[in-house]
């Protein structure tokens, strides 16, 4: 029974973004979930009962998928950092070296005439002092391309 709660703990305490995303089978868990979420940090009693009842929620619901969940999104966001990190290196690699790019299509499979575009598109951006997203198209193909 407490384990039970402690993940709707856990669940609650997710970002807004996680959240939405997350796959619930049953709607009156959602709708409890939401319901705390709704309610004010400093009213304690009424978050200690809306747990409760979370956790009374979710003995009639299968656990098992939804801690998969869980864990994929506490998991999967650390790599989701490295992934975000390594893109950021090689973005400025290439800005400042653009001859890396053959370094890093040799580590990963992926379009280089695309990459190639997209690196001299940011290099011309850059030199003329006018970047108007083309640093940031660079680095969605890089975390594209590393995320595969």
């Amino acid at each position: 029974m407490h384990a039970v709660q402690a993940l709707g703990a856990q669940l609650v305490a997710l970002p807004d973004g996680q959240f939405k995303r997350l796959q619930l089978d049953s709607d009156a868990l959602r709708e409890a979930l939401e319901a705390y979420r709704k309610l004010p940090p400093k009213n304690h009693e009424a978050r200690r009962r809306q747990l409760q009842f979370i956790g009374k929620v979710m003995r009639g619901v299968e656990t098992a998928p939804i801690a998969q969940q869980l864990d994929a999104f506490l998991h999967g966001s650390a790599e989701q950092k490295r992934v975000l990190h390594q893109a950021e290196h090689w973005r400025e690699r290439f800005l400042t070296d653009p001859k890396s790019v053959a370094a890093f299509l040799d580590t990963v499979q992926t379009d280089a005439q695309i990459l190639n575009q997209h690196v001299r598109a940011a290099l011309k951006a850059r030199e003329r002092g006018t970047d108007r997203g083309e640093a940031r198209a660079l680095f969605r193909i890089l975390v594209d391309a590393l995320s595969h």
